[in-house]
This record gives C-alpha cells, sequence and structure tokens, in this order.
C-alpha cells in the first residue's frame, strides 16, 4: 500500500510534478496492463505538447481547474472528471485557476520513458 501525498515526486518531460505510484515492473500488481501516477500542475503552469506513441491515457482530476487539449479537441478539467487520451494523440494540459490542478494518470501499457515524444515548435 502506498500514499500518493507521501511519494517522492519529480518534475516529469512534459514539466508536471509526478510521483510513480504503481508500475508493473516495479510494483506488485493484479494486472500489468498499466501504470498509475500521482502528478500536478501548479497555478497557471501548462505541460509541454507530447504524445504517447504506444500507450493510451486516461486522467482522473482529484482538485482543481484546467483545460485539457488533446487529438485537437479541449476538454474543461475539474474534480471528479476522466479524461482519456488515445496512444499518439498530440496533448498537453493547462491549468487555468489559482490553485493546483491534481490528477492521477493511468497508463496502458505501462508508462515507458522511450514511447514518450516531446514536442517543440519554434516560436
Amino acid at each position: 500500500m502506498k500514499n500518493i501525498y507521501e511519494l517522492k515526486h519529480f518534475a516529469a518531460g512534459d514539466g508536471c510534478i509526478l510521483a510513480e505510484a504503481a508500475h508493473p515492473l516495479r510494483d506488485a500488481l493484479p494486472f500489468g496492463a498499466y501504470s498509475l501516477a500521482h502528478a500536478y500542475i501548479e497555478p497557471r503552469g501548462r505541460t509541454v505538447p507530447h504524445f504517447l506513441k504506444t500507450s493510451a491515457e486516461t486522467y482522473v482530476v482529484l482538485s482543481g481547474t484546467g483545460i485539457l487539449h488533446a487529438g485537437g479537441e479541449t476538454a474543461a478539467l475539474r474534480a471528479g472528471v476522466c479524461a482519456a487520451v488515445p496512444c499518439g494523440a498530440e496533448q498537453y494540459i493547462v491549468n487555468d485557476g489559482d490553485e493546483r490542478l491534481e490528477f492521477l494518470c493511468i497508463v496502458s501499457p505501462p508508462w515507458d520513458a522511450a514511447d514518450e515524444v516531446l514536442i517543440t515548435r519554434m516560436a
């Protein structure tokens, strides 16, 4: 058992702060087809546009507000919202509020750094 608020968090490649809560390579999971992370974005912050080549991602919002941009569409985020992003879809999240946007990330197949592609554009 783990407490997501007691895990060591770090800055991920896309700019959000996260802690891996469960991954089949490091944890005994009943099913090995996913990984789970706790993440947050500070007020008025955002993640870098990116996509996962072979994994789909589902976000479950715990607190705060924001906008998910994924696959050319947008979705309002607030506590209780569950939003899915298919593999290959460009995505980023903007925290449009004055409090931390906190969420869980479920990735299937499990997250792998080699699967994530950060998108950089010339301004």
